[in-house]
């Protein structure tokens, strides 16, 4: 058992290392290279200013894709893990739906849970405003639609799914659904995002280990793009926010259904994770991993700002 501890911190160490360093290399590439697009801009138009070029490459999404195909490119060279594409169950239509409907019921679930925290930094003179904006924030341009609707999705759940969850299964496979899901909420860095994320990383993790890891990117895509899309027609179209809001809310009702429907399933999986297993306290007492959270934590709140 020991022995077996040694090795579980081990691999903890040098995941919480390669999270870091992650995060490191992606602000690094995408600061290099929105100051590149800057440059280009403003030897091309001599008439543009400074900070006319910093908005366009601000939205451009060039410099956030390349960072994200690097980095995931480190952790997994780091972590000695390449992702698995291997297609254990073919998924149907009725599948996809189903998750679909539950990924949007945990939408709207997400922003409720957030309620009583926003009325709470609002009365302290804080306000999550610019989180929400980034979190909600439609693409301006074809570049950065592109990275939103395909390499995001792709790369983090490569990055989540395929080198993190993977990497866990060994230690029990729920236990690795729910801590990727964690880091997964975390390193969005969003305090609006972080329980959506989280708690649909949990839907992601559970269609990766059951069909494949496609599979989890495809509803990923699905999501990314229903959120740019309802963006997209909600400002030419008022109405559109209201038929969003309903939908929502079916999905919600829909859920309840499924989940009944499905308990034994449900079930089923939850004892995946045996109670005798140490993993999960193995994980929150390495000192260098719980470093990593509460510093990716520490982001995840300073995206609340002050009035």
């Amino acid at each position: 058992m020991e022995w077996e501890k040694k090795q579980a911190k081990k691999t903890f160490n040098f995941l919480a290392g390669a999270l870091m360093i992650y995060n490191l290399i992606f602000g690094f590439v995408v600061f290099g290279i929105d100051l590149m697009e800057i440059s280009t801009l403003l030897f091309i138009f001599d008439d543009m200013q400074w900070d006319q070029a910093a908005e366009i490459v601000y939205h451009s999404g060039i410099g956030l894709s390349i960072g994200s195909v690097v980095g995931v490119i480190i952790v997994g060279l780091i972590m000695q893990q390449s992702p698995s594409f291997e297609k254990r169950r073919l998924i149907d239509v009725n599948t996809i739906i189903i998750f679909y409907i539950l990924m949007q019921a945990i939408q709207l679930l997400g922003n409720y849970i957030l309620l009583p925290m926003e009325f709470l930094v609002y009365w302290a003179g804080y306000s999550f405003e610019e989180a929400t904006t980034a979190a909600s924030q439609v693409s301006d341009l074809f570049s950065s639609f592109i990275y939103s609707v395909a390499v995001a999705p792709i790369a983090e759940e490569i990055l989540c799914r395929g080198i993190v969850m993977k990497k866990l299964e060994k230690y029990g496979k729920s236990f690795a659904v729910l801590i990727s899901a964690m880091l997964f909420g975390l390193l969005h860095q969003n305090i609006v995002q972080f329980p959506i994320t989280m708690m649909i990383g949990i839907l992601f993790g559970y269609l990766a280990q059951k069909y494949s890891l496609k599979a989890a990117i495809l509803l990923h895509v699905l999501n990314n793009v229903s959120v740019e899309m309802v963006g997209i027609l909600g400002e030419r179209y008022a109405i559109v926010w209201t038929l969003d809001i309903l939908f929502l809310h079916f999905c919600v009702v829909a859920s309840v259904v499924i989940l009944w429907k499905k308990r034994d399933v449900i079930k089923e999986f939850c004892k995946r994770q045996e109670q005798k297993n140490p993993a999960l306290k193995w994980f929150f007492t390495t000192p260098f991993m719980l470093f990593t959270i509460v510093y990716f934590l520490f982001l995840t709140i300073k995206s609340i700002t002050p009035f």
